[in-house]
């Protein structure tokens, strides 16, 4: 717990000066003020609280938003963030039913990560419906496979629902380069050396995957690229990545990055399969894209680290055992600690904010179903983006 703490204080010290080199928040503020499309709107937010979800409901209630977090995931949250959301005067839930609290409050826009919030409201029987909710919106990969699913199955969603995670901005800033930046910045960190001649295995080549592969090798790393989808595999191949099987590219890693979307993709032959010393970070949406579970069964021992990495032992013959080491136990560690350059994150927050403008204002046009985020949204949130970069 020292540790988190300390952790998290070195990025709020940092955050001031910034947002002086970057004051997109402020301009978001300004603009939502100016034209007051969210004044005295009620908006549920499934979300990481973290400190730039702050940043973003302060510019959110400065324009009038009412607004309704649930929590996305524990190991994200940052109490302090919480505290001052709070002091705002918007609601904070925690917790597994904190999406079911937001829901009580009967919100006119949903905002969500991961679809659970809107999900949650679906699963409600119509009558116990808040017949407030007239549109929402979804920033993950996950999310949307939800929504198709729902369709594909020949389900109807109730209200129109923005895929912002499409977007250019969410795919080419935040995803690839927000996160891909994140992941080296947190790799420097945690081994205090150069990434140069590491082989490294990425697990899923959606715009998360590419990006941390991308910024690996730009950093030196040897980069193999694991995907199921053979499109996928073939944009990667012709990106200039080898292509490998994943359990034959775990002999030889030393650090391997999951971002796939998906559930215990890396389980008990894959743990055994690992060589001495190998690192394992999550960047998907899922905690459990490791499978911690199988891993706890294997291990003989595990030691805590700074970082919030923990060292795994697990035996591989009645003589010698080998270390494997686990960053934010699976979570996704760039979030968790914070990693990374702060732009990427505040422009897809912009984005995000911009749209339930959009919503507020149009959300009686749309059909249901779902809807790709609007070019002019994106675009006002680059030439906001482009103003606060001083380009």
């Amino acid at each position: 717990m020292k540790n988190e703490v300390q952790n998290k204080d070195r990025q709020s010290e940092k955050l001031p000066e910034l947002l002086e080199l970057f004051p997109l928040m402020e301009k978001l503020s300004d603009y939502l003020q100016k034209t007051g499309s969210l004044n005295g709107v009620k908006v549920g937010w499934h979300c990481h609280l973290t400190q730039l979800t702050l940043l973003t409901a302060e510019a959110l209630v400065a324009g009038g938003a009412q607004l309704f977090l649930s929590e996305c995931n524990p190991a994200t949250s940052d109490i302090d963030a919480i505290k001052s959301i709070e002091k705002l005067g918007a609601k904070v839930f925690t917790g597994e039913d904190s999406p079911e609290k937001v829901l009580a409050f009967s919100p006119q826009l949903l905002t969500d990560t991961g679809f659970v919030l809107t999900e949650k409201f679906l699963a409600m029987p119509e009558s116990r419906r808040p017949k407030s909710v007239l549109a929402g919106s979804e920033i993950t990969t996950s999310g949307i496979e939800k929504v198709r699913r729902l369709t594909a199955e020949g389900k109807t969603l109730p209200l129109p629902v923005v895929n912002i995670n499409a977007g250019l901005l969410k795919a080419r800033i935040e995803n690839f380069h927000g996160v891909g930046d994140g992941v080296v910045d947190l790799l420097r960190k945690i081994t205090g050396r150069s990434l140069s001649g590491l082989n490294m295995v990425v697990l899923g080549y959606g715009p998360v995957g590419a990006g941390v592969a991308f910024h690996l090798r730009k950093e030196g790393g040897i980069v193999n690229v694991v995907d199921t989808d053979p499109v996928r595999r073939l944009i990667a191949q012709f990106d200039g990545f080898s292509v490998n099987d994943c359990l034959e590219s775990l002999k030889s890693a030393n650090i391997v990055v999951t971002a796939t979307g998906k559930r215990k993709v890396i389980g008990k032959e894959h743990w055994q399969a690992v060589r001495d010393g190998a690192i394992f970070m999550n960047v998907g949406h899922w905690p459990d894209e490791l499978d911690l579970e199988n891993l706890n069964s294997l291990a003989t021992h595990s030691v805590d680290f700074d970082f919030k990495t923990r060292r795994y032992s697990i035996p591989c013959d009645v003589k010698s055992e080998k270390k494997v080491y686990v960053i934010a136990e699976g979570n996704p560690a760039n979030i968790v600690l914070l990693t990374g350059s702060i732009e990427p994150t505040l422009i897809h927050l912009t984005t995000e904010s911009l749209c339930l403008s959009y919503l507020a204002l149009n959300a009686s046009k749309l059909a249901n179903g779902e809807h790709l985020v609007p070019y002019e949204v994106e675009q006002l949130s680059s030439r906001l983006s482009l103003e606060a970069l001083g380009a």
